[in-house]
Parts: C-alpha cells; structure tokens; sequence
C-alpha cells in the first residue's frame, strides 16, 4: 500500500479530494494552512491517471511513498547548499560583487564545451576571482537566501532529533553562515584560499584534501551516517544537480530539489519541481498530525 501526497499553490483541494476516492484509499487528509492532500492507502496497482487533471498545466508536485511513511526511521538529514538550502549560486554572487560576471559566464561555458569534470570546472571558475578582494565573498555571505521552506523543514527535523549537516561543492566560509543562522550541525564543504584579504584564484577540498565532487559527496553521506550511528537507508538527503546524484541515490530518502537533466536522469525517488522545501515534511505521516480529514472508510 501507498500514500500518495499532493502539494501546490494551484491544487484544487475539493477536485484532489473528490478524485481521490477513485483510488479506493483508506482516508483522505488535508491540512489547515497547507495547500496538500494526502491520499492514504493506495492500492500499489492503482491507476494514478485518474489524478492526471490536477497536475496538467498546474504548479502542483506528487509524491508516492510507502503507507504511513515515517520520519521516524530517519537518523540524519543531509542537503546541499547552492540551490538547495539556499537560493543562490554564491560563485556567481561573487562574482558579480568582483565586477566579473561576464569571465565566470565564459569560464563555464568553456567548461561544458571542453567536457571537463566538476572538479576542473569549480577551479576554472574560481580562478576567474584571482586578486578580487574578499568583500567579494563577504558579499555573498549577505546575499544568502534560505529556499522557501528551508528554515521549516530544518525545524522539523531538529524536532524529531535529526542532526542536520551542509555537504557542498562550495565553499565552508558561506556555508559556515548558513549553519550558524540555522543551527545546523555543520557543513562539509570546500574552501576558497584567502591571503592578506585577497581572493588567491586558488580552492582546496576540505581539511585541505581532494575537491569535493559527486563520490565526494556520497562518501561525506555515508561517514556522516557512521558518525551518528545510522546506515545510510535511515538518512534524508537533498539536492538539485548531477553532483547530488550519488549521495541523494544513496539515501534511504533521496530528495531532486528543483534538480536539473543530471539529476533527473538518475530517476531519484522524490522530485521537487513546484513547491518549496517545506513539501520534504509533507513526505511524512509526522507532518500531519493536525490534519482534517475528509474522507475515510472507517466512517462508512
């Protein structure tokens, strides 16, 4: 059996609620001040066509996970940060604060033309900052935005006594903001090289080893996951693009946040295309404590 989980600002409640009864569910929920239906007990051999009219045309994401799914059964909470947690590309950011967009724009395109790895790509970017001054990330710290969602989730979890962690691609000095506004556990990430104020053109991996990159990333998951004492099938992990795919393949709970093609073409479980991240808590039966519920078969 199955639950299935509607969200979006465009769902139409009563037509969601009305089509759910096509799929003989055990009860039909909603939840006050969320636009979402949870649809509870679906047959594994349901026709989910018949919901087809709430999502054409609509800003409206569906979610299938096992019946009553739980967070309990999660240990950890694992995301990333560029586009994840938060709104930005900081490299782009800095760029822009360093008067040198048009160079990063090229640097990448030149990147994807050459074929080049994440890793060769992140240092032909960073070396487009060389000599910028380090109000340039300064200024990327201030622009920070948390993704719509993200402080209600990380709450959420820290309810439910999930250490929450950054695994990035970018860089530990913007993280480090991020993990203190939110009170997150910590972040594993690379790190710009500033000397005497100044922007070097030059990233290292963390603690000073290989760049982080996609193995990167699942291998942060999986030691994280050690640490906290949980396998990695009891670990929540999120992310938008081809350097996520490992660790958000891996987890017992891999979430594609807005993904880009890389991302969806390793089929993760979860796709977040429309809502904020806040739909990640709408996954679990932990969410709905308060829900109203509008239909049930216990009630006939």
């Amino acid at each position: 059996m199955r639950d299935l989980i509607l969200v979006g600002v465009d769902l139409d409640l009563d037509l969601a609620a009305e089509l759910a009864e096509k799929l003989a569910p055990q009860s039909v929920l909603t939840l006050p001040g969320e636009s979402a239906v949870r649809i509870c007990g679906v047959a594994d051999s349901s026709d989910r066509s018949v919901l087809k009219p709430l999502l054409d045309g609509h800003h409206v994401d569906l979610f299938d996970v096992p019946e009553g799914f739980s967070a309990k059964r999660f240990k950890i909470l694992a995301t990333d940060l560029d586009n994840t947690l938060i709104e930005n590309e900081c490299i782009d950011d800095m760029a822009f604060a360093a008067h040198r967009t048009r160079e990063m724009h090229a640097a990448l395109e030149l990147a994807r033309a050459e074929k080049c790895d994440a890793s060769e790509t992140l240092r032909r970017r960073v070396a487009v900052l060389e000599g910028a001054d380090v109000s340039s990330l300064e200024y990327a710290v201030q622009a920070e935005r948390f993704s719509d969602g993200a402080e209600k989730l990380v709450k959420f979890a820290k309810r439910l006594g999930m250490p929450c962690y950054v695994i990035s691609c970018g860089f530990v000095q913007i993280a480090a903001a991020a993990v203190k506004k939110l009170g997150l556990s910590g972040a594993v990430t690379n790190e710009l090289v500033i000397k005497d104020g100044v922007v070097t053109g030059e990233v290292r991996g963390p603690a000073g080893g290989r760049l982080m990159d996609s193995d990167g990333k699942r291998r942060t998951l999986e030691i994280l996951a050690q640490l906290n004492g949980c396998e990695l099938d009891e670990a929540i992990a999120l992310g938008d693009g081809g350097n996520d795919a490992g660790m958000v393949a891996a987890a017992g709970c891999g979430v594609a946040y807005r993904p880009k093609p890389a991302l969806c073409a390793a089929n993760p479980a979860v796709v977040i295309r429309h809502s904020g991240l806040g739909a990640v808590m709408l996954l679990f039966v932990e969410a709905w404590t308060d829900a109203f519920v509008r239909s049930s078969k216990a009630k006939k």
